[in-house]
């Protein structure tokens, strides 16, 4: 019997920027409301991931447009069971902004660099990283 591979390269049509911040999630969500003039509000529900010990949670913020068609948002890296990305342990927060969005990933990421708490920044591409699909729940 002939075996069948299913071919699946669908890439997601975000940007991804990757942030190392020592501050808080709300403190950095506040720096990037003002910096990028966006109104990011934490989710209901967060990501939950299973952990060797326990279900670790991450909290994720989310900005809708005034249209409610694109979205930006804040995706913590780091809880106390343990990291959603460890491929990116360097990176505390992953902001992802779709394509429908009016900001431009390049624009985006010269705002956040210049937005307060904010040490790192830097682009990654979603599809390079082994888990990305997590941070689209």
């Amino acid at each position: 019997m002939a075996k069948l591979k299913l071919d699946s390269d669908i890439a997601p049509e975000v940007g991804l920027i990757a942030i190392s911040s020592h501050v808080n999630d709300y403190r950095l969500c506040w720096a990037l409301n003002k910096a990028l003039d966006i109104r990011l509000a934490r989710r209901r529900s967060e990501i939950e991931q299973r952990g060797p010990r326990a279900i670790a949670r991450f909290p994720a913020f989310d900005h809708f447009d005034d249209t409610g068609q694109a979205t930006i948002t804040l995706v913590c890296n780091h809880a106390p069971e343990g990291l959603l990305m460890p491929d990116e342990r360097k990176a505390d927060f992953f902001l992802l902004l779709d394509n429908e969005c009016a900001l431009v990933p390049g624009e985006a990421l010269a705002m956040v660099r210049q937005a307060e708490f904010v040490l790192m920044a830097y682009p990654l591409e979603i599809t390079a990283l082994k888990d990305g699909f997590k941070l689209l729940q």
